[in-house]
């Protein structure tokens, strides 16, 4: 029987920086993966210290440098990363060598989509987080290919990780059974607590019991994004042993982490990304 994948762990650097990563991915050596924490950079006040995003008050010079130090660190050059305009839906889109740098800047022309795919080398896909979960991506069988997604609670309603899976079957003949996939943190059960509008939906969609829902008091619901991430993959066809699971709450730890949920909103971005060894 397969040993389990195991989840991400918790590296740390002289320098002060801190990140995460799956062994699951890099097992296999070909593949360049990280997840950051908000340890390691120059930004001060509620964004301290390694903020990634320019839209949340930051200078620009402060986003570029954090960048710069968390790229470098893995030998790739922030100019060179993508993203997209995360708009919290399940569109997927394809990258490549054309598309090198988009997302680099701040009011760059980007692609409106919350699942990044590609087949080249060396081209680092990057999603942002500060409580939303970010779902990594690998297949070294038939085509090498990596991808990353980016599920809140309207992407994981949505199924973004079955989708991705479908999209790659259809577009890239990838087997689910051959698929890496790797969950990265994300506000706990006990943490996120939804109104009865959210809860019906995913009542209606089927996931009304626990560990995926459950009544903590009148009108108020305690959701596990985790929980379902992980059967929606389960479901899609990816084996239990080639998933890593998630063990952290960015809402528990604001000594690692942004949360969105936990400082009202007034906080940074974790950045995570994936790219094929050039």
């Amino acid at each position: 029987m397969p040993k389990r994948a195991g989840s991400f762990l918790l590296q740390q650097v002289q320098t002060g920086l801190a990140y995460l990563q799956a062994p699951l991915f890099l097992n296999t050596g070909r593949i360049d993966h990280a997840f950051s924490t908000r340890l390691g950079g120059v930004s001060t006040g509620n964004l301290a210290s390694l903020n990634t995003a320019f839209h949340v008050g930051d200078s620009d010079e402060n986003v570029l440098k954090n960048r710069h130090i968390f790229f470098d660190y893995f030998q790739y050059d922030h100019r060179n990363l993508v993203s997209s305009i995360q708009v919290h839906g399940t569109d997927i889109e394809v990258f490549d060598k054309k598309n090198c740098g988009e997302g680099a800047y701040p009011a760059e022309k980007r692609k409106r989509c919350d699942a990044l795919v590609t087949t080249t080398p060396g081209l680092p896909l990057s999603a942002y987080s500060a409580d939303c979960q970010l779902i990594y991506f690998a297949c070294l069988d038939h085509k090498p290919l990596v991808a990353i997604a980016h599920a809140g609670w309207k992407g994981t309603l949505g199924d973004i990780g079955g989708k991705v899976i479908s999209f790659l079957e259809e577009h890239f003949s990838i087997r689910p059974e051959k698929l890496l996939a790797g969950l990265g943190p994300v506000i706990c059960r006990s943490c996120y607590q939804v109104g009865s509008d959210v809860a019906e939906k995913f009542e209606e969609a089927g996931w009304s019991k626990k560990p995926y829902l459950e009544s903590s008091q009148a009108s108020v619901f305690n959701l596990d994004l985790n929980a379902i991430n992980v059967e929606q993959l389960r479901r899609a066809g990816v084996k239990e042993y080639n998933i890593a699971i998630n063990k952290w709450c960015t809402s528990c730890s604001p000594e690692l982490f942004y949360s969105y949920r936990r400082d009202n909103g007034a906080t940074g971005r974790m950045i995570g990304f994936i790219a094929l060894s050039g």
